[in-house]
């Protein structure tokens, strides 16, 4: 129909494709193609990782909005990275970085074949198109037809979608698990009320992974520009992506299973530092605890109720009048010793951080006038400051794309962290702008897209860094307090791009007080963690809205599975802390919160795995069962680790729940009943239980509770074994300081197997130089028995039964 409800038909502008190849020429790691009307260049940069850039020739020309020319980055050159890979923001690893791996080439009369230890790519003479196939000659991450492309302002590829292939990743999305026939685009947006079907959010991270059943892939799209997949929603059986660059350039990264994409993802993105362990705890939040009697007397509400927690963060009523780095002297008359006296208590202080800076000429505020006189703000094109409006109203934003700003950027957290402050929490930073005063109904807007940033010798539009203003700030903060504090210390950030995992915590921004946000969280931070983004959490209870007592208990018992547990709602709603629902809702909010602190062992090492492996901390089912459809579309279970996984209510008035179990022995962790997958069963769930259950050979240490993290030293320690064969490895340090990365730290391998009807448990030898006292520790194999013994470091055998 030419028309249809008032909508008028548009011709969509034509693609240019790419051309014949014309001639080749190889490097120690790259395929230099020689096209009729491009240029195209595959490196190989590890067995299983290729990166695939493509350049019109002639160069594009700039892209135009609203008359204005916008400076886009170079054209693809044979010496040249491309694709901002020379600059200074680019996210990924470069190229010369990579150890050379040895492949080879073939030429015939219709193809060129590249070949790898682990993958073989075939390019098409004729049209120039990248077929892509595993040892067994099965195929993926292939071009359809139209393999590559350009028109005015943008660049695309197109990827055959194989039978039975699912998507997950994207960074941060809402709905469910799998994305096959949905779009997704790249670029940073306030996403206040977000629902299912919302498309830009907080996070822009263009990485998936596509899963077969018998293969997977992963696709990192290198830009920073806009971008876009469409898989499969257009056009059936076509995956494409799209970005406003003046190139094509994207890594291929071969699997077979998610667990190594995400190693080789996240080493050429980047891993996340290990946080401290007081990190791992309880986080209490909200907008605002506007006064240091309200903080105190929530601490002592804490404490009082032996509710564990380790966090208070203080939202933007801490500050005076908004403006950045500054306490009220009427609501925090003295932050100093208000953050001492909770650290004496156990707590930990997170402030909060916008960008932000209060347009405030001739008013002795510091952070502004130092800013005018270095020029570190943001301008337009013709030079003038940029503003915009936000919590202090008239605001002027550093840019966070110059190293100097950066660093005096993190130089300014020593107003916070004087006063004993451990933590600083990023927001706004997409950044979030209002065109007039919040609350007078003004509209979102955001730096001109031809505004300039970055350094004299590497200057850029907004139009290829609004994406990076977020992660660019998080850097600025995270390198701030390294050099600030003797300590690790926390960040979270609300918006980022690829690789913001090196710098901070991501949490999923301002969610809502309802059942279906409940059951969205978990697919969301499971496909952050599938994006190499592993400290992620939501706001337990939501953000918006008033929770009621059942949702809130349902929450708690999901959210001690987050990465990051924390508890935050907002100013015009109803208060939200463990005790406020009633003694019933009380009582399981403690139970959930000291199951997370008994975990902790257990939890800490997982985020050590994620530190060193890039392995995520929650996980779908289908990361450990890639081979099991059924786990394909299962996104209301969860596992925490290899061992734990959960089945979490996410609807009123349920008791009782469907919970598949995946090929193997599977425990009821609250009754030992044993269940051989793979398997339906139906679970009892009364509002005090949360179905948990654990895989045959899982190994789980388990603390004592603590009210808070450091409260006492770790004097005895349980490892939980559940029948079956399995191994584990213990992780410990101190949990603060950076010895860690100097070989401080401890390991303990553990073992479980069966000989006959006896169960063995070995313990290896503790392995690193941090120092553990003599500690009793029990060893229970779960329906069997258990054993003690002082635990002194030496290699032991156990035998049960």
């Amino acid at each position: 129909m030419p028309q249809y409800f008032g909508k008028l038909q548009t011709t969509e502008q034509p693609w240019s494709i790419i051309g014949a190849v014309e001639s080749i020429a190889k490097t120690d790691r790259t395929i230099h193609f020689n096209c009729t009307n491009s240029a195209l260049k595959i490196s190989v940069l590890a067995p299983n990782l290729i990166r695939v850039r493509m350049s019109p020739n002639p160069p594009q020309p700039p892209l135009a909005k609203g008359g204005q020319e916008i400076k886009l980055s170079p054209p693809l050159t044979k010496g040249g990275q491309g694709g901002g890979q020379s600059k200074s923001h680019s996210v990924t690893l470069p190229d010369d970085k990579w150890e050379i791996v040895p492949f080879e080439v073939r030429e015939t009369a219709e193809k060129i074949e590249i070949e790898t230890a682990q993958i073989t790519l075939s390019v098409k003479r004729d049209r120039t198109s990248i077929e892509c196939f595993d040892k067994s000659g099965k195929p993926f991450a292939s071009d359809c037809d139209r393999p590559m492309g350009w028109r005015a302002g943008a660049t695309a590829g197109w990827k055959r979608i194989e039978t039975d292939e699912h998507f997950y990743g994207f960074g941060e999305r809402t709905g469910l698990l799998d994305k096959l026939s949905e779009v997704k685009t790249n670029w940073t947006t306030d996403s206040l009320d977000y629902t299912s079907v919302t498309d830009e959010m907080y996070q822009a991270i263009a990485f998936y992974i596509a899963l077969n059943p018998d293969r997977a892939y992963g696709i990192f799209f290198n830009t920073t520009f806009w971008s876009q997949f469409d898989i499969g929603a257009e056009q059936p059986g076509v995956l494409r992506m799209e970005t406003r660059d003046t190139e094509l350039d994207y890594y291929i990264i071969y699997g077979p299973e998610p667990a190594q994409i995400l190693a080789t993802y996240t080493q050429l993105t980047g891993r996340m530092p290990l946080a401290p362990k007081w990190a791992l705890g309880y986080h209490q939040c909200r907008w605002s605890y506007e006064s240091e009697d309200v903080v105190r007397e929530l601490a002592q509400e804490f404490r009082d109720r032996a509710i564990p927690c380790d966090v208070i963060h203080l939202d933007i009523d801490y500050m005076r009048g908004y403006r950045v780095f500054t306490w009220s002297p009427k609501r925090f008359p003295d932050p100093a010793k208000l953050i001492a006296d909770l650290k004496a208590a156990g707590f930990k202080v997170v402030t909060i951080v916008d960008p932000g800076v209060k347009y405030e000429p001739e008013a002795d505020y510091e952070i502004f006038d130092r800013g005018v006189e270095n020029d570190y703000f943001v301008r337009t094109a013709d030079g003038k400051l940029f503003h915009g409006y936000v919590w202090p109203d008239k605001a002027v934003f550093p840019d966070f794309m110059r190293p100097d700003v950066r660093e005096w950027w993190g130089e300014l957290h020593k107003s916070l962290t004087d006063m004993g402050v451990a933590g600083i929490w990023n927001d706004m930073n997409e950044p979030a702008i209002a065109e007039r005063p919040f609350g007078d109904g003004g509209e979102h807007i955001w730096f001109p897209l031809d505004a300039p940033q970055g350094p004299d010798d590497d200057r850029t539009t907004h139009a290829e860094t609004h994406n990076l203003y977020g992660l660019m700030m998080a850097k600025a903060c995270a390198e701030g307090l390294q050099k600030l504090r003797g300590d690790r210390s926390f960040v979270l950030t609300r918006s980022g791009f690829a690789g913001v995992q090196r710098y901070s915590s991501v949490w999923m921004g301002d969610n809502q007080s309802l059942w279906d946000h409940l059951e969205m969280s978990l697919p969301m931070l499971c496909n952050m963690g599938l994006s190499g983004v592993a400290f992620v959490g939501c706001d337990i209870g939501g953000f918006a809205g008033n929770a009621t007592a059942e949702l809130f208990a349902r929450w708690m018992q999901a959210g001690m599975l987050y990465p990051l547990m924390r508890g935050h709602s907002a100013l015009s709603t109803a208060q939200h802390e463990p005790w406020v629902f009633g003694d019933r809702t009380e009582q399981i909010c403690r139970e959930y919160i000291n199951l997370r602190y008994q975990l902790l062992p257990y939890i800490y090492t997982l985020f050590w795995e994620a530190a060193t492996t890039g392995t995520p901390i929650l996980r779908p089912l289908l990361y450990h069962f890639p081979r099991d459809r059924t786990t394909y579309h299962l996104y209301d279970q969860v596992l925490l680790g290899p061992s734990l996984m959960a089945a979490p209510v996410y609807r009123p008035g349920v008791e009782h729940r469907a919970v598949y179990l995946p090929h193997g022995t599977w425990y009821d962790w609250w009754t030992g009943e044993c269940y051989q997958g793979p398997t339906h069963i139906l679970a009892d769930a009364p509002l005090e239980r949360m179905p948990l259950y654990v895989r045959g050979g899982g190994i789980i240490a388990i603390a004592p509770v603590r009210q808070f993290v450091e409260e006492r030293a770790i004097d005895s320690l349980k490892m939980r074994i559940w029948p079956g064969t399995g191994e584990w490895t213990l992780y410990e340090d101190d949990g603060h300081s950076f010895e860690h990365e100097k070989g401080v730290w401890a390991t303990t391998n553990y073992q479980v197997y069966f000989e006959g009807e006896r169960a063995i448990v070995e313990i290896a030898a503790r392995e690193g130089e941090f120092a553990i006292c003599d500690r009793e520790v029990t060893v229970e194999v779960v329906g069997i028995g258990e054993q003690r013994f002082t635990d002194d470091g030496r290699v032991r055998r156990l035998i049960f039964g």
